[in-house]
């Protein structure tokens, strides 16, 4: 489906080529450095950026914290995840078609569905009616640490599995592909606005203001407010990608948790990004629940398609075997 390979090797430079005392030296200098100008960029506002600087980010990290290994191996991180990036950078460019192709802009049409599925109320007006009527409160920041997770955790997965498992790596991705172009499809075909922009083109009567906490007073209201206009898609609600990729997270790594305390907070980020989507105005519940949905569909989609290559692969394998055999027994 994307062409990605699932062979793994983890070859560590030879004791002749790099003494052991040299190369931990150098593996824990660069790694300081590297999380050391991550945490700089993050405070001054350089992360989050657009999709090529988050891109360059995970490489080198992907770098730095294998460092140690043969040159080949830092040549292959660029040759395998180029590919991907290709991908994702025609996804974010064509997310731009639905402003292009002429399909109308639904936002009417979510209000009432949600009105009908909570008796005449908006849950993100009853949310910030209720919990942030006299402004933003003091929780606020944690609202933006679960929301600038959607920039960070994905990537920082997809990171760690290709640094530990390659074959995991691909199938992790995968999924994120066809979700991220599932998605995709549906904002070209039903593109939908957000409840805050809903509210500020007269579709929602009561006020619903942008309450991400995002910046998590690190960063300036007003970066943090023009990275969010640079960044947001008026035609993105339907469904919740936040959402979608905070389930198949969640569902990737729960299996490989074992530790009962730490699949709580797993099972909590779906339920918590949720919360703080509807809550800060960003989307409204249908949109969560189709979130869920999607994820459902594409790793229902995605598992049956590998199965199905896996089947391809035996098939060729049996024939050759059998092939090598009557070779072997004409000579």
């Amino acid at each position: 489906m994307t062409g990605l390979s699932t062979e793994f090797t983890r070859t560590a430079v030879s004791e002749e080529e790099y003494p052991r005392g040299t190369r931990r030296t150098v593996r824990v200098a660069v790694r300081y450095a590297y999380l050391i100008a991550l945490v700089a960029a993050v405070l001054t506002g350089l992360i989050p950026g657009g999709r090529l600087t988050e891109v360059a980010w995970i490489l080198t990290g992907i770098i730095a914290f294998s460092i140690d290994r043969p040159w080949r191996d830092h040549v292959r991180v660029v040759v395998d995840w180029l590919p991907l990036v290709a991908v994702l950078l025609v996804y974010d460019f064509t997310r731009d078609l639905a402003d292009t192709v002429g399909m109308p802009l639904r936002m009417h049409e979510l209000v009432t569905v949600e009105r009908w599925f909570f008796d005449g109320a908006l849950p993100t007006v009853w949310l910030q009616q209720h919990l942030a009527e006299d402004g933003q409160p003091w929780w606020t920041p944690i609202i933006g640490i679960v929301y600038t997770t959607h920039f960070i955790v994905p990537w920082a997965v997809a990171a760690i599995f290709y640094l530990y498992s390659r074959p995991m790596w691909a199938r992790y991705m995968r999924r994120i592909l066809v979700l991220s172009y599932l998605a995709l499809v549906t904002y070209i075909l039903v593109p939908a606005a957000p409840p805050w922009y809903a509210s500020r083109e007269g579709a929602i009567d009561e006020e619903v203001r942008r309450i991400s906490g995002f910046g998590l007073g690190m960063v300036s209201p007003d970066v943090s407010a023009k990275w969010l206009e640079d960044q947001g898609n008026y035609v993105a609600a339907l469904p919740s990608l936040h959402t979608a990729f905070a389930v198949l997270v969640t569902v990737t790594l729960w299996p490989l948790v074992r530790r009962w305390w730490l699949r709580v907070p797993l099972a909590l980020f779906p339920f918590a990004m949720a919360f703080t989507l509807v809550y800060g105005g960003e989307h409204y519940v249908i949109d969560v629940l189709l979130g869920y949905l999607y994820v459902g569909i594409t790793i229902v989609v995605v598992a049956m398609w590998e199965r199905y290559r896996a089947g391809r692969a035996s098939v060729g394998e049996g024939e050759a075997v059998v092939e090598q055999r009557r070779v072997g027994a004409d000579t």
